[in-house]
């Protein structure tokens, strides 16, 4: 390539660079559903200007992957997120650029949220993640990384830890930083909080992002109350606030997310025995969902929704097209699917075995026994 093409190539991606910047911010305030269109039109473009980028100047991908980071995780584009951290992080290899700490630890945060088959090895690199974290004393600079390390690496922590991250973040002056925070600390699992305290600080991150104007985090807050709702055994209101979550992510676009609360609201209408509900909610997550795990998830439930309903022919097609379509990657996934196949095995020996809810089902990322 000639040094006038480079040269333009240079620039274009320094012009995408300032354009992602501008936008970072206004994506978490009232004006995101225009900015994120802004951006969606320049898709191709910053697909090149990263993927040139990590050939030509890494540490400038690494600006490009860390800015997007709320984009793609607000729209559910993890799938692209990781693609496009792991080749610049195949660029970079296990090593901070100087002055880029931080958004080196997206890049990684990015390239772990979502499991795929490339083989991609990111133990290094979260090594040398986790010593960021150790290193910073001070509130992130791009507030989606709290969030980002929350959900990808806060789970693997222990409780303590992820309390200290969070008051760490506490002296941000960002509003939409301190309504993560308290998302995060409404989470028991990640940080040790009773049921009381976890709803509380729920509705305090819901009320914080409705008053900022950020959809994102309003479906996050609703989807973790419903979550709550479902472990305390609420089911009639996990629906309602799932329903609730739902129709914030369709008007984001986040057609992924959305196919995760339909499969987990239709996870409840097959409890409550409403198998009508629970296949209309499936269909529709099978048609938005992308990801390899969300349409076996889907598959799963068609096929549990037909068995209960008696089409034991229909069940093993779609557990067996679960099965199928199962990444390496996606042992839950796995297990799931030929537990479903046990089952109507067993139906198919006992016709008068009852029809009813048993084994575990997933719930947005959670496995819950429902026997």
């Amino acid at each position: 390539m000639s040094h006038m093409a480079e040269d333009l190539r240079a620039r274009r991606a320094a012009h995408l660079l300032d354009l992602v910047h501008r936008a970072d911010r206004r994506l978490r305030g009232p004006d995101q559903l225009r900015w994120a269109t802004l951006l969606r039109a320049e898709t191709g473009g910053l697909d090149s200007a990263i993927r040139w980028s990590a050939e030509h100047d890494p540490p400038l991908g690494l600006r490009l992957v860390a800015g997007l980071s709320t984009y793609w995780w607000m729209h559910g584009l993890r799938g692209d997120a990781a693609r496009s951290a792991r080749c610049v992080l195949t660029a970079l290899g296990p090593r901070v650029p100087d002055g880029l700490s931080e958004e080196y630890l997206l890049a990684v945060l990015l390239a772990a949220g979502q499991q795929d088959d490339s083989g991609f090895d990111l133990a290094e690199h979260v090594e040398q993640a986790a010593l960021v974290v150790q290193s910073l004393d001070e509130p992130f600079t791009h507030p989606v990384t709290l969030l980002l390390w929350s959900i990808v690496f806060g789970p693997f922590v222990a409780p303590g830890q992820v309390a200290d991250v969070l008051a760490r973040n506490t002296t941000s002056l960002d509003p939409w930083a301190l309504a993560v925070i308290e998302l995060c600390a409404g989470y028991p699992r990640l940080t040790g909080s009773d049921p009381d305290m976890s709803e509380k600080a729920l509705q305090e991150a819901l009320a914080q992002f409705r008053l900022i104007g950020d959809r994102w985090g309003v479906s996050l807050a609703l989807s973790a109350l419903a979550e709550l709702a479902a472990w305390s055994g609420q089911l009639g209101q996990c629906q309602e606030l799932t329903g609730q979550a739902l129709a914030v992510t369709e008007e984001l676009g986040a057609d992924e997310d959305s196919s995760l609360l339909l499969c987990r609201r239709a996870d409840l209408h097959l409890r409550l025995g409403e198998l009508l509900a629970a296949r209309r909610d499936y269909q529709r997550a099978l048609q938005l969902g992308n990801a390899a795990e969300t349409c076996a998830a889907a598959r799963i439930g068609l096929a549990r929704a037909a068995r209960y309903g008696g089409d034991l022919p229909a069940a093993r097609e779609f557990a067996l097209a679960a099965l199928e379509g199962c990444p390496d990657s996606g042992e839950l996934a796995r297990a799931e699917a030929l537990g479903e196949l046990e089952a109507i095995a067993t139906a198919e020996g006992d016709p008068v075995a009852p029809a009813t809810p048993g084994g575990s089902r997933r719930i947005t990322g959670r496995w819950l026994e429902s026997g």
